[in-house]
């Protein structure tokens, strides 16, 4: 462990200061039009400062995107610990990951950004294993509900990309310019739809 340096005293904070004004500048600006001298003057900072936590631009930016994940995976128990039928299981999932990303909406806007814009130069980061977590959860759910009776026999695969269709729409609508048209309850609405569609119809006698 490093032993403390007279800066990190005197600024306790500084290194979510920069994480915060990193966020902003790459949300805005994009991470390769970001200098570290504007994130050290927007955090209030000079540059011993983030190089000492983060060792440079790219390891901030990194951490950013470690920080998210690990939000993710923290929010994982208690989001998949809810007690219920499949379907409301599922749906508080659904419900829980939609009040985060309405919540941290800038982390959302640079994920997105990086993803699927063009290249900004930002190191490469496996954002892949936010969605194969999130497809590993859901398919499982699903297929308990096939097991159980609660769904009616189908693709596994098919239900858990249509359920996460809803799901990713609905956050994406918050990332528009325009006034979202479709929130948590439209998003609730539609998955409760979705999943009349797909309950084990009794027979008729």
């Amino acid at each position: 462990m490093p032993a403390k340096t007279q800066t990190e005293s005197i600024q306790p904070d500084a290194r979510e200061r920069l994480l915060d004004a990193a966020l902003v500048l790459f949300t805005q600006r994009g991470y390769a039009a970001s200098s570290v001298r504007e994130i050290c003057a927007a955090a209030g900072v000079t540059k011993p400062v983030l190089y000492y936590y983060f060792g440079s631009k790219e390891g901030l930016y990194l951490q950013l995107m470690e920080e998210s994940y690990a939000l993710f995976e923290s929010l994982v128990p208690r989001l998949t610990s809810y007690a219920g039928p499949v379907r409301q299981r599922v749906i508080h999932i659904c419900e829980g990951l939609f009040d985060i990303s309405t919540q941290k909406l800038d982390i959302v806007r640079l994920i997105y950004s990086i993803y699927y814009g063009t290249p900004q130069g930002a190191p490469a980061y496996n954002f892949d294993r936010y969605y194969d977590r999130l497809l590993e959860i859901v398919a499982g759910l699903v297929r308990e509900g096939i097991e159980q009776g609660e769904f009616r026999a189908g693709d596994v695969g098919d239900m858990t990309w249509a359920i996460l269709s809803c799901l990713n729409i609905a956050i994406e609508e918050q990332l528009s310019h325009c006034t979202p048209r479709i929130g948590r309850e439209a998003m609730t609405r539609i998955l409760n739809l979705f999943f009349e569609g797909m309950a084990e119809n009794e027979p008729h006698g």
